[in-house]
């Protein structure tokens, strides 16, 4: 779930780029295909991470430098152990919001919610705005 986006174009990769940092998910992925031709393509980021918390957001602006891609990313995680002894997080709760400037200028948004790892209990659900979610 902790994965960052980006699109590979021909300008220079900058040093915050999520790809550079072995992501590897690709800024549109979570985007349904219909919709791709829709929407207004990043052609730079933003990453900013948590230190506090596993969560991260990622900005995408278009060639004026405009907003047009934003994802924020949350992982919560439990103290957990086998033992008694030996003690290890693991993910209890994750959420993430994507979204991105449609040509008309509203924004869809998808937010995904994963309540339960044990039980694989997904949720996503896709809506629109007037404004970019912050």
């Amino acid at each position: 779930m902790g994965t960052s986006l980006f699109i590979n174009t021909p300008n220079e990769i900058r040093p915050d780029c999520p790809n550079r940092l072995g992501y590897g998910t690709r800024w549109e992925d979570e985007l349904p295909p219909a919709l791709k031709d829709l929407v207004v393509p990043p052609i730079s980021f933003d990453v900013f991470k948590e230190y506090e918390l596993q969560a991260d957001r990622t900005c995408g602006c278009d060639a004026t430098n405009q907003p047009c891609y934003c994802a924020f990313r949350l992982i919560q995680t439990q103290l957990r152990s086998d033992d008694d002894e030996v003690y290890f997080e693991e993910p209890v709760y994750a959420e993430s919001i994507t979204s991105w400037r449609l040509l008309d200028e509203r924004w869809l948004i998808c937010h995904t919610t994963v309540a339960s790892f044990d039980d694989a209990a997904v949720q996503t659900r896709f809506s629109l705005s007037d404004a970019m979610p912050r």
